[in-house]
């Protein structure tokens, strides 16, 4: 996503000389696409090179916005929610390794 430009209006019509935002997108994505940018966008501090790496912090991320879209509050709902919609999500994409444990969606 990019970010919204703003034009400052100088014109004599323009009222207090306020900038206008304009939302400049070159494509059209669909929203899953856009939160699936925002969640690869995000670094991962994990220390991956010492091995026992088994899910993405974006499988994670997705896992977490999704559960709470459905509804789910705590960390076991969300992985409720992951393990009862695992198929889908495995069509989409996501979660190859199947759900986190509490412990790793908690870290």
């Amino acid at each position: 996503m990019k970010p919204l430009d703003q034009v400052c209006s100088t014109d004599a019509y323009a009222p207090d000389h306020t900038a206008k935002v304009h939302n400049k997108f070159d494509t059209r994505r669909s929203i899953m696409e856009e939160l699936r940018a925002f969640a690869s966008s995000v670094p991962d501090f994990r220390r991956l090179d010492k091995g026992n790496f088994r899910h993405s912090l974006n499988d994670i991320i997705m896992l977490m916005i999704l559960g709470r879209m459905a509804g789910c509050i705590g960390r076991a709902e969300i992985l409720e929610c992951g393990r009862y919609n695992l198929n889908k999500l495995h069509k989409m994409g996501m979660l190859r390794n199947g759900v986190p444990s509490e412990a790793t969606l908690c870290r």
